[in-house]
């Protein structure tokens, strides 16, 4: 034990890229966190099978990032809710898409455009949406793309639910002016009884564009991540209430405002995963506070605290809805 003690505490001190670059005292704690533990741990096979999955797992996301997590979304994460997965492939520069009905299939996909990887989300998160009219979807596209509303509801037959919540989660983005206007449209398709049914006169959309605000409603609740519409609303609401980001603008130990959401899911006591569109950390709430709504734009007040490790956290004061 003696020498494996100073192999591990010479191999902890090496600077990266060869180790973690931790100062003597730091690997002597680390040491003895791991000794001490040596006396009630799992047994040896349990810890090696673990050791080789976490190996391979940290291998793959070092060095296939996009793909690695691509398969954990495809699998609905893992240890931690897909959404704190989603967050880090987003601080990763990996764009994590809505489903779409030309791009998408039932699960995550792993697509690029040029060098920029891009997750495309799986139809199979929008809800009503029945297998069997899925996979008409994905038939139906094999002989091309579709162009418009018309052209899909003339070769894919779904139910009103289906659609209006296809569009409601921006799966037919691209395929009209805006949500409000396939909305729209899509009445008028209803009250002629057809898609193949032509207007006699082409109509503009009269519809308003719907807001940020207004998508983020909608993609909450027939599908569960509104990633891409709080990526352009966080940082809007940011402006408007002068607040800072979460990690490049937080100065140490000194009060601050910050916009951002409570990724669902995991929380471990008193923390929770705090996400701002772009990055996150780890957020304590204060004494007596109640944890706060899932994907609800926040605005908080708190100290940011740095331990001996080099970990950050946000130490919650205040939190409340942002008015929008």
């Amino acid at each position: 034990m003696v020498q494996m003690a100073e192999e591990f505490e010479a191999g902890c001190q090496r600077q990266p890229p060869e180790g973690p670059g931790l100062d003597t005292e730091q690997a002597r704690r680390l040491w003895e966190q791991v000794e001490v533990f040596a006396g009630y741990g799992f047994n040896q096979g349990h810890a090696t099978a673990y050791a080789d999955v976490s190996y391979r797992s940290a291998y793959l996301k070092a060095h296939w990032a996009p793909a690695f997590f691509c398969a954990r979304l495809q699998d609905w994460g893992g240890y931690h809710h897909p959404a704190v997965y989603m967050a880090e492939a987003v601080r990763r520069g990996i764009a994590v898409r809505p489903p779409h009905v030309n791009l998408s299939a039932g699960r995550p996909t792993l697509a690029w455009e040029g060098t920029q990887p891009v997750i495309w989300l799986g139809l199979r998160l929008i809800s009503d949406l029945r297998e069997r009219s899925m996979a008409a979807l994905l038939t139906a596209r094999k002989a091309g793309a579709f162009v418009n509303l018309r052209d899909l509801l003339s070769r894919v037959s779904l139910q009103e639910p289906e659609i209006v919540h296809l569009i409601q989660a921006g799966a037919l983005d691209g395929l009209g002016f805006h949500r409000a206007a396939l909305l729209e449209e899509l009445g008028r398709i209803r009250r002629a009884g057809s898609a193949q049914q032509l207007p006699l006169l082409i109509m503009e959309s009269t519809a308003l564009p719907e807001t940020a605000t207004q998508r983020l409603v909608w993609e909450r609740s027939v599908m569960g991540y509104p990633l891409v519409t709080l990526q352009e609303l966080l940082p809007q609401l940011r402006v408007a209430y002068a607040s800072t980001q979460l990690l490049t603008d937080l100065p140490e130990r000194q009060r601050v405002r910050v916009i951002g959401v409570r990724l669902p899911g995991w929380s471990r006591g008193p923390d929770f995963f705090l996400w701002d569109g772009v990055t996150w950390l780890l957020a304590k709430l204060a004494p007596r506070q109640v944890l706060p709504p899932a994907w609800e734009p926040l605005l908080i007040t708190g100290v940011r605290q740095t331990d001996g490790w080099g970990m950050t956290w946000l130490q919650m004061e205040t939190a409340s809805v942002c008015p929008r």
